[in-house]
């Protein structure tokens, strides 16, 4: 399996990095694509990547931080500019595969919305220059983050809806652009609407993520999540779609590396 959404770098988890990847590869987890959200943890995972040929590395700036980028009416500053600039040179690593995370998060508002527009935007434009897909964060503005896809351009080398927890029109929207859904420890959550969606979805759409540290799956709600907790992800939609767990795994991670390429392993 790959856990295609890990923050390995999260000081939840960096003190014991090996011991957790140790774990994982016990549970059948040997590759992992850490996910950048700011300027530092995008510098932290290729820091990780470099050092170990079982991780690629995203870079991008998280909706959250947009005012990184841009003021709250959605100009780049020119300290966004340079920021702009470093990410840029950050996606030309080796290690990096894609753009992310970006999105729009409208839950908590931490950036103000034009600012999130605007980052989503300029990062969008940078992944289809560099030809690199994109990890998309979307929290409680779906429609939003969709038709802003939509506008600028549909990413060429594809992507991935981050923690899906979307609707069945979404689905069909990913389908018709040859984007991705991924899914993690929500589908194994009591009345989570996630399995009709997988259902819905079939196995040629999905990727298995944990975004570790956050978001276990039964039976480690509530606790720290990490990668050796991945199997229990593959096997909620083992159970959703009806199939041998062995057949997720590998049909995810053929997925995975229709998207992101064939680097793990690599030196």
């Amino acid at each position: 399996m790959i856990d295609s959404h890990v923050h390995l770098n999260r000081q939840e988890l960096s003190g014991e990095t090996a011991a957790v990847l140790e774990r994982a590869a016990a549970a059948g987890v040997h590759g992992f694509l850490n996910v950048g959200y700011d300027l530092e943890t995008s510098e932290a995972s290729i820091a990780l990547a470099e050092s170990d040929p079982r991780i690629l590395a995203t870079v991008g700036i998280h909706p959250h931080d947009a005012l990184l980028l841009a003021d709250d009416q959605g100009k780049i500053t020119p300290a966004g500019e340079t920021a702009l600039a470093r990410l840029e040179e950050l996606a030309a690593h080796p290690r990096v595969v894609g753009i992310g995370e970006i999105g729009l998060d409208f839950f908590r508002d931490l950036s103000p919305r034009p600012a999130q527009a605007a980052a989503m935007t300029w990062q969008l434009q940078l992944a289809n220059r560099l030809e690199l897909p994109v990890v998309f964060h979307i929290r409680d503005a779906w429609p939003e983050t969709l038709q802003l896809i939509d506008q600028v351009g549909v990413p060429v080398k594809g992507g991935v809806l981050h923690s899906f927890s979307g609707t069945p029109e979404n689905v069909e929207w990913a389908r018709a652009r040859g984007m991705h859904l991924g899914i993690g420890g929500p589908v194994t959550y009591k009345n989570s609407h996630l399995p009709q969606l997988v259902e819905q979805a079939g196995l040629d759409l999905l990727l298995l993520e944990t975004d570790a540290p956050w978001l276990p799956p039964v039976p480690y709600r509530g606790k720290r999540n990490e990668p050796a907790y991945l199997a229990h992800t593959r096997d909620g939609i083992a159970l959703a779609l009806n199939l041998p767990p062995d057949e997720v795994a590998q049909r995810t991670t053929a997925n995975f590396q229709q998207i992101f390429g064939g680097g793990l392993g690599d030196t």
